[in-house]
C-alpha cells in the first residue's frame, strides 16, 4: 500500500469503535451540530426524499424522518446504523444501509432531492474525499449540504500537537499545511505524534472545496466556516452550554460571524469546520 493510500477495512474498524461516543458533545460540538441544523432548515422547501450520508447514530436522519422526510441513513459503520436503528423503532420513513461515500452506487444519478454528506464521511476518505464529494453530488437532484475538516484550525492543531508530543515540528505539519493530508504511514515520525490509529484525513480550504464541488456539474452558493467564533476559553463556552437563552444568542452571533465577518476561519474544534451548500 502506498503511503497516503486509505485501507477502507482498517478505517471501518475504526469508526466501529466510536459509535459509543458519536453523539456526546464535547466542548463545541453542540454549538457545531446547531449551526448544521440552521443550514439544513433553510433547505427543506419542496423537499420529500434526503440521503444522509456518513449517518451516524442518527442525530440529523432521526429527527428529519420523524418529521414525515423519507430519509436513508448511510454510514459506514455497522455499529452506527445498529445504534440508530434502534432509536428509530415505529419510523416507517427511514431506511439503513451500509455503505462507503465513494461508493453510492444503490442510487440513481439525482435521485434524492437532498443529499447530506457532513461531519467524517469526506475528510476521513483521505486521498478519497473528491470522490466521496463526486459521488454526493451525482445523487443529489437538487441541493447537496457538505462539511469537511477545515484546513485553517487542522493546521494550527497539527503544529501545537507536534512541539508538545515530539518537542519539534514534524514533517506531517508541514504536510498538512501545504496538501492537507495525514496518514498515519506517510512519515515515520508520525509513530510519535499519533501512537494509536487515526484514520486517514483529508482537510480543505475553502477554494478546493468549492472547485471540488464545482467539478461535478454544482453551483456552490454558501460556503464558510463553522463556528469559528466558538474558539473562546472552556469556561466561557460551559457557561454557554448551560443557559440554554443565552445558547441561542450566542449561535446567532456565531453564525452571523461565519457569514459576514470571517467565513474563511478556523471554524469550531470539534467535528467538521467548513460547510458548503450547492444546489443544481
Amino acid at each position: 500500500m502506498k503511503p497516503n493510500e486509505i485501507d477502507f477495512d482498517q478505517e471501518q474498524a475504526w469508526w466501529e469503535g466510536k459509535a459509543q461516543r458519536e453523539e456526546d458533545d464535547l466542548a463545541d460540538e453542540k454549538i457545531n451540530r446547531l449551526l448544521r441544523w440552521r443550514t439544513i432548515e433553510r433547505y427543506l422547501k419542496n423537499v420529500e426524499t434526503i440521503l444522509e450520508v456518513g449517518g451516524g447514530t442518527g442525530a440529523f436522519s432521526l429527527p428529519l424522518a420523524r418529521r414525515g422526510y423519507r430519509i436513508v441513513h448511510v454510514d459506514f459503520s455497522k455499529a452506527m446504523i445498529d445504534a440508530a436503528r434502534k432509536k428509530a423503532s415505529g419510523i416507517k420513513n427511514l431506511e439503513f444501509l451500509l455503505a462507503n461515500a465513494v461508493d453510492l452506487r444503490p442510487f440513481e444519478d439525482r435521485s434524492m432531492d437532498l443529499v447530506l454528506n457532513m461531519d467524517g464521511a469526506i475528510s476521513f476518505c483521505g486521498t478519497a474525499a473528491e470522490r466521496a464529494i463526486a459521488e454526493s453530488c451525482r445523487v443529489a437532484r437538487r441541493t447537496l449540504i457538505a462539511s469537511v475538516s477545515n484546513r485553517a484550525w487542522l493546521a494550527a492543531v497539527w503544529l501545537s500537537e507536534s512541539i508538545k508530543r515530539v518537542g519539534s515540528i514534524i514533517p506531517a505539519v508541514y504536510e498538512m499545511i501545504e496538501t492537507g493530508f495525514w496518514h498515519k504511514e506517510q512519515y515515520p515520525e508520525n509513530d510519535q505524534f499519533v501512537r494509536d490509529y487515526f484514520g486517514t484525513l483529508k482537510s480543505f480550504l475553502p477554494q478546493e472545496l468549492h472547485e471540488a464541488i464545482s467539478r461535478n456539474g454544482m453551483k456552490v452558493i454558501e460556503l464558510r466556516a463553522i463556528g469559528s467564533l466558538s474558539n473562546l476559553s472552556n469556561e466561557v463556552l460551559l457557561k454557554v452550554l448551560g443557559d440554554e437563552n443565552l445558547l441561542n444568542k450566542y449561535v446567532d452571533l456565531c453564525e452571523q460571524y461565519d457569514k459576514s465577518i470571517d467565513p474563511s476561519g478556523p471554524g469550531t474544534r470539534q467535528r467538521a469546520g467548513l460547510l458548503a451548500v450547492a444546489q443544481r
